[in-house]
């Protein structure tokens, strides 16, 4: 058993092309797959990242694509409200994270829910194939950008938002670590953004555009976009 867990740390320590997962993978040696090994330092900071992006966006009625979605908690929260999606696509590229996530979907009976385990760092090509065929008009990425350097995050987000190229009204919505200007922030080893750079990267594509970072004191922001109706 502890070999095995050591061999699992050395693989994930020594594998550059998927560094990004490593913070998580070695959670999930140290302590489990549970919560804390989703990073969101904690539940409450989850669900408030989860309330502004459904108070950002109409999510009844959506097709969602939820891209690094960890245990499905956005899914359970979006059943704990009763709000009524059309259909949801969980990915996740943690396999001990997809699999509670599909254990939960089982046990809730949750007939409009798929869970994959899939990269969307990785495996771009495959995650846009997932996406177009599930027909996803709305894609959210909820703490799932904040391991990448800032020009792989980018490069999600830019396929994100071209895989909604051909749905009017298609919204990505995605939170990250706010930086920039002189706010008061608690300090975090992963990286924090250039907030007026993201919120300019938007604006370059749409002017539909929602910006937030009320919620968290100014650690944490959202940015919603919307395609033309």
């Amino acid at each position: 058993m502890l070999e095995s867990l050591v061999e699992r740390l050395e693989l994930y320590m020594t594998d550059d092309r998927r560094d990004y997962l490593g913070p998580y993978q070695r959670a999930v040696i140290s302590h489990g797959p549970g919560f804390p090994a989703l990073l969101f330092g904690s539940r409450e900071h989850q669900q408030r990242r989860f309330a502004v992006l459904g108070g950002a966006i109409s999510l009844a009625g959506r097709r969602i694509a939820d891209l690094g979605c960890g245990h499905g908690d956005l899914l359970t929260w979006l059943d704990e409200r009763d709000i009524e999606y059309a259909d949801y696509l969980g990915l996740e590229a943690v396999p001990e994270f997809a699999e509670i996530a599909r254990k939960r979907m089982t046990e809730r009976a949750q007939p409009r829910a798929t869970f994959v385990l899939a990269d969307f760092v990785a495996a771009p090509d495959r995650v846009d194939a997932l996406v177009r065929d599930h027909n996803a008009n709305t894609i959210v990425l909820s703490g799932s950008l904040n391991t990448l350097d800032e020009a792989a995050a980018l490069a999600v987000l830019e396929r994100a938002w071209a895989a909604l190229d051909a749905q009017p009204g298609g919204v990505l919505g995605f939170n990250f670590l706010s930086g920039g200007g002189d706010w008061e922030r608690p300090s975090t080893r992963l990286p924090r953004r250039d907030t007026q750079g993201w919120i300019a990267w938007a604006l370059a594509r749409t002017a539909r555009v929602i910006f937030c970072q009320h919620y968290l004191g100014a650690h944490d922001a959202t940015i919603v976009m919307y395609r033309p109706d």
